[in-house]
């Protein structure tokens, strides 16, 4: 036999070797194999969800394992409870009864909201519909000596992992929702969105926008609020001023925040909170004395108009903050 086949029976073996050492942990994102397709079963609102993955290209799903919505490339995210338990979130699939009228709020209070572009590029590859989320959490237990840490939930109605957004309401909830309830859902809903959108880099900074901040400014993590306006940062978060949270703060604030609260004369102002409390008169040059504000805010929002069609702006603006 020429050394030739000797080399091509080496390959053809190795590959197979390789086959057979699969493992999908080491699956990247792109080659992750999907366990779902819609539809899931046979109830009007099956048909109302085909729909919509064929409009946006966005699984909508009651039916899903583990995998679908906790994994990671770098880890699965499910949260575990108890003294050994770990951080993450932990969800319940959404009862079938109540499926038809979760759908329909996702549809009224979030898709109504964006324009069809912007839901074709942005939204997820999966959206889990839940009956339950909760977020889990470490708290110190002081209760006995030596001290102990615990981990517990807190209820959340959305959460953003990787390349799903849970939604909750799936449950008899769902028919109890008051005007308030609606209210505070479409806001979660619109945050988590946009956390979506940046962290998973579906959205990211222009060129431009970046040039107009100093981000090399000495000690710029550890500068006011006040002194950070001056150069159009909206905030810092846990000390990090970024390019990347600048984006999304200017995007959260504009589907969280009405224009008249962005750009009134402030009656609120602190050198310290980096919360939503402290956007109020942010674009008014009582605040914005340089003008960068204004100018990266009108960046952003023009963005959006002029390639999705997208007001983000008008979203905040019937939230009436």
């Amino acid at each position: 036999m020429k050394w030739s086949n000797y080399i091509y029976i080496g390959l053809l073996l190795q590959l197979v070797f390789a086959a057979s050492c699969y493992d999908e942990k080491d699956l990247k994102p792109s080659e992750v194999i999907s366990s779902y397709s819609v539809p899931q079963g046979t109830h009007d609102y099956d048909d109302v969800i085909v729909d919509i993955y064929n409009q946006y290209g966005c699984y909508l799903l009651y039916k899903y394992t583990d995998k679908d919505t906790y994994w990671t490339p770098s880890g699965w995210m499910n949260g575990v409870l108890g003294e050994e338990g770990k951080s993450g979130y932990i969800v319940a699939p959404a009862d079938e009864a109540y499926v038809g009228e979760q759908v329909r709020l996702i549809q009224d209070t979030w898709f109504a909201s964006y324009s069809d572009e912007f839901l074709k590029e942005f939204l997820p590859v999966k959206i889990m519909l839940c009956a339950d989320i909760d977020s889990v959490y470490m708290v110190w237990d002081f209760s006995s000596y030596p001290f102990k840490t615990v981990y517990q939930g807190v209820e959340v109605k959305a959460w953003y992992n990787y390349d799903n957004i849970c939604v909750s309401y799936g449950s008899e909830a769902v028919t109890r929702m008051t005007k308030a309830d609606t209210l505070a859902f479409q806001n979660k809903m619109n945050q988590i969105f946009i956390e979506s959108m940046t962290e998973g880099k579906k959205s990211v900074p222009l060129k431009e926008f970046e040039e107009i901040t100093n981000y090399s400014t000495s000690n710029i993590n550890y500068l006011s609020a006040v002194e950070l306006w001056k150069l159009g940062v909206p905030r810092s978060v846990s000390y990090n001023v970024s390019v990347d949270i600048d984006w999304k703060s200017f995007l959260l604030m504009m589907v969280c925040c009405s224009e008249e609260f962005l750009t009134r004369t402030p009656e609120y102002s602190s050198d310290w909170d980096y919360t939503m409390t402290n956007w109020d008169g942010l674009l008014n040059p009582v605040k914005d004395v340089n003008g960068l504000l204004k100018k990266r805010y009108d960046m952003v929002r023009n963005y959006f108009i002029e390639n999705y069609n997208m007001d983000l702006q008008k979203i905040g603006n019937a939230l009436k903050r």
